[in-house]
C-alpha cells in the first residue's frame, strides 16, 4: 500500500505547545483559579485515582516530584500555587461547556477551513517562573480523515498567526489573540512571549486503518514530523530531503519498537503512527506526554540559563547564583532512570537527543566549570592579599622587637632609632613583596 494524501486515518489528534515566561509576583492568584483547576479532574471524567496509582507503580520519586507532585497532594494542597513544584492546571470551561468548544473553524486559506475540536486546556507553571500551555485538538469529522487533511492541519496549527474561530463567532482571530484573551490572561504575560515560539510544538497521534510497509511507514513519519508536503520523503517537491538527511533523522531520531506503531522524535514535533492501534487507554495522553513536556521544559530552562551567561561580563554574585541554579536543577531534573519499565527510559533518550538536551548539559557544564575556575582564582587572589597585608603588619611587630632587643644589649637608642629602623623595615617589605611577585608568576 503506498502512501498519498488520500489515504484513510483511522484516528488523529495531537496536542499543541507552547512556552512562556512568568512572575508570580504580578499574576492574577485568584483569577486564575477561578478559571482553571488541577488537571486530575479532567482524567476519565473525575475519575482520576486508577491513573495516578498506575503512575505511582510506573515512576520513580525524582521524577513523579517533577511532573506529578500531585499524586502526593492531600486535599488542602490542591487549589492553591506552589512555587518550588509543577502546577499543572486545567481550563474549567473545556470541562463545563464543552460545546462551546467544538466545530472551530481554521482557516487554511481564502477557500479552504478545517473544522477541529478542542478536548482541553492545560498550563504547566514550571518552578523557576517557567510556563508551558498545552491544546488538545482533534479533527472534528473524524470519519472521513486523511493524510493530506491532516497534514494540512498540521501545518497551520502550529503558527501562533493562523486564524480560529469559535464560540460560534463568525470572526476570526489568531491563535495567539485566543491564548491571551482566554488563557493567559491571569499570568499577565510581557508582550514579547511569543518570541519563544517561532512555532509551536506538536504531539500527533496518527492512526491508520491498514498495515503499510516498513519504507512506507519511514516516508510518512518523516512528512507527518517535519510537516513536509505528503511525498517528499520520497523525493517529490523542492522540499525533499537528501539521501544522508533522511537515513540521519530516521537512524537517530526514530523509536521502533513494536510492529504496530513506530515514532519520531524531533525539535518541534513528536510524531506516533500506529496501525489499527489507537491510544484506547490514554497512555500517551496521560503518562508519555507529560515525558514530552518535562523535556520541553528542561530544554527551556537550559535555553534561558544560556542566555543569561551569555551576558555576563564578569564572575560576580549574579553568576554564582546562576551557576549555583543550574547545578540545583540538573540535580533535580536531568535524570538518567525515570522508570521501572523501559519504554518511558527510551522515550526520555530519544527526546533528550531530539532536542540536544544532553550535549547542551555538557556545554554548560563547561561554562560552569570556567565560572568556577574563576571563583577559585577570585578566592585565591582575595587570600593572597589578606595575606600579605597580615605579613606586612607582622613585620612591624618583628621590626619592633628586634630594635628594643639591639636597645638592651647595649646599642645606644638613638642609633638605632628612627633611620636604621625604617631603612631594615623598608628593606623586609621589599624582599616579602619581590617573593610574591616571584611566587605569583
Amino acid at each position: 500500500m503506498d502512501i498519498n494524501t488520500n489515504t484513510p486515518i483511522n484516528s488523529f489528534y495531537t496536542i499543541v505547545s507552547g512556552l512562556f515566561r512568568f512572575d508570580q509576583k504580578s499574576m492574577d492568584e485568584k483569577g486564575l483559579w477561578e478559571k482553571f483547576t488541577n488537571w486530575r479532574e479532567r482524567i476519565d471524567g473525575g475519575n482520576y485515582k486508577p491513573t495516578f496509582n498506575y503512575l505511582n507503580h510506573s515512576y520513580y520519586d525524582s521524577y513523579l516530584n517533577n511532573i506529578f507532585p500531585e499524586i502526593r497532594f492531600d486535599e488542602s494542597q490542591l487549589n492553591k500555587f506552589h512555587q518550588k513544584i509543577l502546577n499543572h492546571l486545567t481550563l474549567k470551561d473545556c470541562l463545563e461547556n464543552k460545546e462551546d468548544f467544538k466545530n472551530i473553524d481554521l482557516k487554511i486559506n481564502n477557500n479552504r477551513f478545517i473544522k477541529f475540536n478542542i478536548e482541553y486546556v492545560d498550563l504547566y507553571l514550571f518552578p523557576h517562573e517557567i510556563g508551558i500551555f498545552s491544546i488538545k485538538v482533534s479533527i472534528q469529522d473524524s470519519k472521513s480523515i486523511t493524510v493530506g487533511v491532516v497534514s494540512d492541519f498540521l501545518n497551520k496549527i502550529r503558527h501562533l498567526n493562523s486564524q480560529v474561530s469559535l464560540f460560534n463567532n463568525k470572526d476570526f482571530v489568531s491563535i495567539k489573540e485566543f491564548l491571551e484573551n482566554h488563557m493567559l490572561q491571569h499570568l499577565h504575560l510581557e508582550d514579547n512571549w511569543a518570541v519563544f515560539n517561532p512555532q509551536l510544538k506538536l504531539y500527533s497521534l496518527i492512526d491508520l486503518k491498514e498495515k503499510i510497509p516498513e519504507k512506507e511507514m519511514n516516508y510518512l513519519l518523516y512528512d507527518m514530523g517535519n510537516v513536509s508536503i505528503i511525498g517528499s520523503a520520497k523525493g517529490e517537491g523542492i522540499f525533499a530531503p537528501s539521501d544522508t538527511y533522511f537515513k540521519k533523522q530516521l537512524t537517530g531520531n526514530k523509536i521502533s519498537v513494536f510492529k504496530n506503531w513506530s515514532a519520531l522524535t524531533l525539535y518541534d514535533t513528536f510524531t506516533r503512527i500506529s496501525i489499527d492501534f489507537p491510544d484506547t487507554y490514554n497512555s500517551w495522553e496521560y503518562d508519555y506526554f507529560n515525558l514530552y513536556i518535562h523535556c520541553i521544559y528542561i530544554k527551556f530552562f537550559m535555553y534561558l540559563t544560556n542566555s543569561e551567561l551569555s551576558d555576563v561580563t564578569k564572575v560576580d554574585k549574579r553568576t554564582e547564583k546562576i551557576r549555583d541554579r543550574f547545578i540545583e536543577f540538573i540535580n533535580d531534573y536531568h535524570h538518567s532512570h525515570i522508570s521501572y519499565k523501559f519504554l518511558p527510559d527510551l522515550l526520555q533518550d530519544k527526546l533528550l537527543y531530539s532536542l540536544e538536551i544532553q550535549s547542551e548539559v555538557e556545554k554548560m557544564e563547561t561554562k560552569i566549570q570556567r565560572i568556577n575556575e574563576q571563583f577559585q582564582e577570585k578566592r585565591e587572589k582575595t587570600f593572597n592579599i589578606a595575606l600579605v597585608v597580615i605579613t606586612l603588619l607582622g613585620v612591624f611587630t618583628v621590626i619592633y622587637d628586634l630594635s628594643e632587643w639591639v636597645v638592651r644589649i647595649g646599642v645606644k637608642e638613638e642609633t638605632v632609632y628612627p633611620l636604621p629602623s625604617i631603612t631594615f623595615g623598608i628593606i623586609v617589605f621589599l624582599l616579602i613583596f619581590l617573593i610574591f611577585k616571584m611566587k605569583k608568576k
